[in-house]
């Protein structure tokens, strides 16, 4: 499992989280889903493979409700970060051997199964099962004999505004982000899980500025500080340009040599700058090329990482 998997996995399994997501997703906002109902599922099922040998297979985050005591419902969620056109094969799978499971004995109940895509690249996922084998010259009849599973994807990186306003936990925070980029307005929302939040900021956009002063926000947080986005973004981006004039006017030029690149580049992080704000200046104000900006930010992500930040 990926670092990004890893980083989505930890911070959807808080209840409060999870809920939010279903009800946001699934509920369209109503809060129908309550955290304190929630319990944690086995997320191992199995399967038997082609060679007759028995094999394990993963959900990456799975919970009952519980309604009275007992199982209303279970709900399913999986990250992906990478296209997977087989994914409706998977979700079969999962479900068929949860059900098996049930077929055994004790409490029956429906299951949901929702995919959220974090991926940068378009994935145009097949929606179900006639979709996957509609190409496939079958006699017609058949089709009424062949049972219909759906794959329901969300690309949580372009949900449009009126899904994202649903969410009421720190998961707004971070779709709002992922879905504007540059033009990304903080929306003075304090965040519960600082680290999660920013961690898993940091696998999915590379900027090391997410993590590079964590250690700061957290413990001015324990201080009973509300770290908003605008603690994260705006006062380290106001602090860059500030370092980034200054370097300016030291060296009398407009940001031209290699060295000055690199110094810049160098206390940008330090200072918690962003990914992208860095590789704008670069390019603009030192004339480097995108590649070589993001070779020579790298390079720096990568010194500070082996020092342990």
């Amino acid at each position: 499992m990926g670092q990004k998997d890893l980083a989505s996995k930890k911070l959807e399994i808080r209840p409060d989280i999870y809920a939010d997501i279903i009800n946001a997703l699934l509920y369209e906002g109503r809060q129908v889903l309550k955290p304190q109902n929630l319990q944690s599922a086995a997320v191992e099922s199995l399967y038997m493979g082609d060679d007759g040998i028995l094999r394990s297979q993963y959900n990456d985050v799975s919970k009952y409700e519980l309604y009275h005591g007992r199982i209303r419902m279970r709900y399913t969620l999986e990250n992906q970060t990478v296209p997977d056109y087989r994914m409706l094969l998977r979700k079969a799978g999962y479900e068929g051997a949860v059900y098996r499971q049930q077929y055994d004995g004790g409490a029956t109940y429906p299951l949901i199964t929702l995919v959220l895509y974090w991926g940068k690249k378009t994935w145009h996922p097949v929606p179900d099962i006639y979709s996957y084998f509609g190409k496939r010259n079958l006699p017609e009849p058949v089709w009424q004999y062949i049972d219909n599973t759906a794959l329901r994807v969300f690309h949580m990186r372009r949900l449009p505004e009126t899904v994202r306003k649903r969410f009421r936990s720190d998961m707004r925070i971070i779709v709002d982000y992922l879905a504007e980029g540059s033009s990304y307005e903080p929306i003075g929302q304090p965040i519960r899980y600082l680290e999660d939040v920013l961690r898993l900021l940091y696998e999915l956009t590379g900027d090391i500025g997410f993590v590079s002063r964590m250690g700061e926000l957290q413990e001015r947080q324990k201080k009973g500080e509300k770290i908003t986005m605008c603690e994260v973004i705006d006062k380290f981006e106001a602090r860059g340009r500030e370092q980034g004039i200054k370097i300016g006017i030291k060296k009398g030029r407009k940001f031209a040599t290699t060295n000055c690149a690199k110094t810049f580049t160098s206390i940008s992080i330090s200072q918690g700058q962003t990914q992208q704000y860095i590789m704008e200046m670069l390019q603009r104000c030192f004339g480097l090329d995108e590649e070589k900006a993001r070779e020579l930010y790298r390079e720096n992500v990568d010194n500070i990482l082996r020092k342990g930040m």
